[in-house]
């Protein structure tokens, strides 16, 4: 990696991140640089692949293709056939023929060079990032209770997997990769005596395959938008009634003193502490951090955020 830009946007619950990251993806796009967005589930990685460049030329993902008024239903209807062919009957092997930047012979190929900016998310909606999603944030409504180590693993499963597929690829090719979280969602499952005593211990943590890799390949920027290190109870609700009507609230997002914990290690040199006893470790940068109000209008963060954007863009191109 030269001067490869990969940058994070986090923070706790209702801090905005899908927001800011579409902001973020119109800057770019009113750049003029040609963005694919990876995020969603494996059809919405394949829809990029190579072998479908007669639907995605034109298409920053799959919702912008299937939601298009000048596609037509057969066209849509023919896509989706064909990437869900892949996925279920694979090649003669029976194997499936899931998305990579790599032509490996057991992968369907999307040429990293189709676009300069991808967006990633974690926890993803593919492989182990789905478990998170449907199972790890979601335990109480299969009759079970948080389990912060079983989600630690579960997190370094998709990190193996997606940077292998992709991120690797793109980091060596210098291109931007803009994505929601990463490792430093550690935030969420490492041991707190008092809030989170069922969590993981931070050298377990840190010594899982999955972030040896992370943490020795760390973003090179965190964009994180918190509140204080004094955020209250009655505070937190307040937003979380404001940000949050009309949408599924998992068991992080209903669990208060879990938000506060998560949020203070945010907001303090408790991340920062992490990535250098990472960088102790697996030799890797510590990654740049800029912190935003998370109370700030979705105006002025956006300002914020590009403006930092801007000076990232501008010393890049220096090195």
């Amino acid at each position: 990696m030269n001067n490869c830009i990969d940058l994070v946007i986090g923070g706790p619950d209702m801090s905005g991140t899908s927001t800011q990251i579409d902001d973020i993806v119109d800057f770019f796009q009113l750049e003029g640089k040609v963005v694919r967005d990876l995020r969603g589930n494996e059809i919405h990685a394949l829809f990029h692949a190579q072998i479908f460049s007669e639907y995605n030329s034109d298409y920053l993902n799959l919702e912008q293709f299937l939601t298009s008024k000048e596609v037509g239903t057969e066209e849509k209807k023919e896509f989706i056939f064909k990437a869900s062919s892949l996925l279920i009957a694979g090649d003669r092997n029976r194997d499936l023929k899931i998305a990579s930047f790599l032509k490996n012979g057991v992968s369907t190929y999307i040429d990293p060079d189709s676009a300069e900016v991808w967006i990633m998310e974690e926890p993803t909606k593919r492989g182990a990032g789905q478990v998170n999603r449907t199972i790890e944030q979601q335990r109480t409504k299969y009759g079970s209770e948080l389990d912060p180590v079983a989600a630690a693993y579960a997190h370094q499963a998709y990190r193996i997997d997606e940077f292998l597929r992709f991120r690797n690829v793109l980091r060596g090719k210098n291109k931007i990769i803009v994505r929601s979280r990463s490792e430093e969602s550690a935030c969420y499952q490492v041991h707190d005596q008092k809030v989170l005593p069922t969590g993981i211990s931070r050298e377990q943590y840190l010594s899982l395959p999955g972030h040896k890799i992370a943490f020795g390949n760390p973003p090179t920027h965190l964009f994180i938008v918190c509140a204080s290190s004094s955020w209250t109870r009655e505070e937190y609700v307040l937003l979380k009634k404001e940000r949050s009507e009309g949408r599924l609230i998992d068991d992080h997002e209903a669990n208060v003193d879990y938000q506060l914990l998560v949020n203070r290690r945010y907001t303090t040199n408790w991340l920062e502490e992490l990535y250098v006893e990472g960088q102790k470790m697996y030799g890797a940068k510590v990654p740049e951090i800029t912190r935003f109000d998370i109370y700030a209008s979705k105006q002025q963060i956006k300002k914020q955020m590009l403006d930092q954007l801007g000076f990232i863009l501008r010393q890049s191109m220096q090195v």
